[in-house]
């Protein structure tokens, strides 16, 4: 989509970079490994990357992307965050997170992760298709990944002060029924970037590239063409 710059997105948990239908956009799966800490995911994208990127995130997928920007932030010109947040869990948070862990290695990745899961992720008028999707992306994760990554999330800063410093335009997008990050919580982004741009995508939950993909395609375009070309 840039001319002079990449567009690298990073998925959700539990899923991988078929969420994305980005025609062009770079979208590494992240793998973990070595102890659990986002900075390791974040080194793992900036091996994949050019040296000047527009980097976009959804979820967790916006928690690597905050690690990134701390490592290196001269090399993110344009920022994106889909439902995600800067602030750190609070200890509920993570006992839960860590619970989940703990259940996928007894148990490993089954129906009962995806059923778990999709209520938060979709909203109730989500396609068919996204439906399939989704519990497809999730069945297939490989178990030590989905554990990792909760443990990686568990243990992450708030990242208010990177964002802080971020003089680079961003996309803030919130998905208006997501039930784990309501708008009202995605919008504090906003607060703390200091070139935002605001948008709340109606009618879809957590996963608004899944949900409307091509409406997602349409903000993202827009905010690219007028913000970062």
């Amino acid at each position: 989509m840039g001319e002079l710059m990449d567009l690298v997105l990073l998925h959700a948990f539990p899923l991988d970079a078929r969420m994305w239908d980005v025609p062009g956009a770079l979208t590494p799966n992240l793998r973990g490994h070595g102890e659990p800490d986002l900075d390791t995911l974040a080194r793992q994208v900036l091996d994949q990357v050019g040296d000047e990127v527009v980097l976009g995130g959804c979820s967790m997928g916006g928690y690597v992307a905050m690690a990134v920007l701390r490592r290196a932030p001269e090399r993110v010109k344009g920022l994106v965050l889909v439902d995600t947040k800067h602030t750190a869990d609070a200890p509920e948070a993570v006992r839960n997170r860590l619970t989940m862990a703990e259940r996928v290695e007894r148990e490993g990745v089954g129906e009962w992760l995806a059923d778990a899961m999709l209520p938060n992720l979709l909203s109730p008028n989500a396609s068919p298709q996204a439906q399939a999707l989704t519990r497809s992306m999730i069945l297939e994760q490989r178990q030590e990944d989905v554990a990792w990554w909760q443990r990686a999330m568990a243990k992450r800063p708030d990242s208010a002060d990177v964002l802080g410093k971020a003089d680079i335009p961003a996309l803030v997008i919130a998905g208006e029924l997501d039930p784990i990050m309501p708008p009202e919580i995605t919008e504090q982004l906003v607060d703390v970037l200091p070139r935002s741009t605001f948008v709340e995508m109606p009618g879809v939950a957590h996963l608004p590239p899944v949900e409307q993909p091509e409406q997602f395609r349409q903000e993202l375009e827009r905010w690219l063409t007028s913000a970062v070309r």
